[in-house]
Parts: C-alpha cells; sequence; structure tokens
C-alpha cells in the first residue's frame, strides 16, 4: 500500500469512528470526531452530505440550535445524487420542523 493510500485510509476510517459514535447516541464524541472533516469539506468546498447531516444530528442532539441552524442551511443548498443522500436531507428536515414546532409552541406558551 502507498502512503497516500495509507493516509487516505486512516481518514476514512477517523470519518467513519465519527458516524458509529453518532449511531452510538454518544453525541458529544461523535461532535468532536466529525468537527475537523467538516471544517475541511467547508474549506475544500466539497459537501459530503452524509457528513454534514450527521454533523447537524449531533449538533441537534447536544442542543447547539445555532450550530444545527447553520449546518442545516449548508445541506439544504447541497445537490443530492441518489436516493441514500435524499433520504439524509430528509432526516435533516425532519429535525428542522421538530425544532420549529418546538420554537412556536415555546411562543404560544412562555
Amino acid at each position: 500500500m502507498t502512503q497516500e493510500s495509507t493516509k487516505l485510509q486512516a481518514f476514512a476510517m477517523e470519518m467513519k469512528k465519527g458516524f458509529d459514535l453518532l449511531q452510538e447516541g454518544q453525541y458529544e464524541e461523535a461532535l468532536r470526531a466529525l468537527k475537523p472533516f467538516i471544517e475541511l469539506m467547508r474549506q475544500g468546498g466539497a459537501p459530503h452530505i452524509r457528513l454534514f447531516v450527521s454533523y447537524g444530528i449531533a449538533q441537534f442532539r447536544t442542543g447547539d440550535m445555532e450550530g444545527f441552524l447553520e449546518t442545516y442551511g449548508a445541506v439544504k443548498e447541497m445537490k443530492t445524487k441518489n436516493d441514500e443522500e435524499e433520504r439524509l436531507k430528509s432526516n435533516l428536515d425532519q429535525l428542522f420542523e421538530t425544532l420549529m414546532s418546538e420554537l412556536e409552541k415555546e411562543q404560544d406558551h412562555p
């Protein structure tokens, strides 16, 4: 294996670790694991829907609503390439709708 492919494999494994942490409900740890990849993708302008959706879910679950809204806005602008990506975006839409519904309830009953 070349040095470059070894680095790429290590990169992929670190990202997968973040996805696994999210699946396990370890949202704070998932945020920390995925954050460097989010920053890298933002700098490179290379949208990765699964990464951004996962990060957005972790933000939502940890109560970082401002960060969630920023990530949600970025995902809304991304073009999907397949049904899987469309489903992921839909999952984030559902969280956004939940957030808006909760905010509405708070305004109605302060």
